[in-house]
């Protein structure tokens, strides 16, 4: 099985696919992800399939006792002087089995000015990076790029020097020399709640969290914040407006998010697939325009819409714009 699934990874990593798509029914089929669409790539017998499934949970710690439960895991995959990053997520259904494989460092280190054509993007993530305390939050899809983010800010963190940097990370999906990273594990009763109560006593100057997924580390996160520290991580939101609201979702207060909440930034992925270009989409809250959100007065904020004009003006292909031009959101 290494050999079959070395010629996967080479396959994937030649054409800078983001995901392995394996579903199996009376036979496998692989595709992957190239740009946003789904590629045919193979098939092969589904005894043989089964076996690459079954290599993949041993690899990535899913246990295969289970196999009618959805699972996740992860592995490192090493060739040559590279090593990436792999999480792999398991699906069982009546008739079929699924996995997917999500190739999380396929890329090389991106600055912030690399990761938007817009300044004023590139302005703001400058200006969170140069504060040391509050909390920044990036949303987005999966795969809207917002690790991408936060490790370019990792990145110009580590460059200014000075600050203690720990990260609890779902897996550690990049390898950062001058950062403390700790990695999620359940299982080991390694969790972000028991972890951030940990690290609290490590003098960190900065702390990323991976995910902000429920009320309890929402709750962490606020706390950390309150108490002197920067810290950044992610939620599942689809704009920067409803950050705020998905934060009192989770049961954070309108006087915490109005003390600590420094900056939200929603991304959207559009490939430019003529020019072989990835680009990211933002939508900017600063802290203005979150304080006058909490107070209930009227704001005007970087949207969607505004973000995808301005990149038109600096020479994005309108197509590649078109839902955001027209004011679909």
């Amino acid at each position: 099985m290494d050999e079959l699934f070395d010629d996967i990874m080479h396959k994937a990593l030649s054409k800078g696919a983001t995901d392995i798509h394996l579903k199996c029914t009376d036979k496998l089929v692989i595709r992957l992800r190239v740009m946003g669409r789904l590629e045919d790539v193979t098939d092969l017998e589904a005894d043989k399939g089964e076996k690459l499934m079954n290599y993949l949970k041993y690899r990535s710690m899913i246990n295969v006792n289970y196999k009618m439960t959805p699972q996740t895991g992860a592995f490192h995959y090493t060739s040559g002087d590279h090593t990436w990053f792999l999480r792999i997520s398991y699906l069982p259904g009546l008739d079929f089995k699924s996995i997917v494989i999500r190739i999380l460092n396929n890329h090389d280190p991106i600055t912030l000015d690399d990761l938007s054509p817009l300044t004023e993007f590139t302005a703001f993530l400058e200006d969170i990076c140069a504060r040391t305390s509050g909390l920044f939050l990036v949303s987005g899809a999966t795969g809207s790029g917002k690790s991408t983010t936060l490790y370019a800010m990792l990145d110009a963190l580590i460059a200014q020097g000075g600050r203690n940097i720990v990260t609890l990370e779902d897996p550690i999906e990049m390898v950062k020399e001058h950062c403390l990273q700790i990695e999620m594990n359940e299982s080991l009763g390694i969790s972000y709640q028991s972890s951030l109560k940990q690290i609290l006593r490590h003098d960190p100057d900065i702390i990323m969290i991976g995910e902000i997924r429920d009320e309890k580390t929402a709750q962490l996160a606020i706390t950390c914040s309150l108490t002197g520290h920067l810290v950044l991580s992610t939620i599942h939101a689809s704009t920067a407006a409803l950050v705020m609201k998905r934060l009192l979702n989770l049961g954070v207060n309108a006087t915490d998010i109005e003390d600590v909440l420094i900056g939200v930034a929603s991304q959207k992925i559009k490939y430019d697939r003529e020019n072989g270009k990835v680009i990211i989409l933002p939508e900017i809250l600063t802290r203005q325009d979150i304080l006058s959100y909490i107070r209930h007065q009227p704001y005007e904020y970087q949207t969607f819409h505004i973000s995808a004009r301005h990149l038109v003006a600096e020479g994005c292909p309108e197509y590649l714009l078109r839902d955001e031009l027209d004011g679909c959101e």
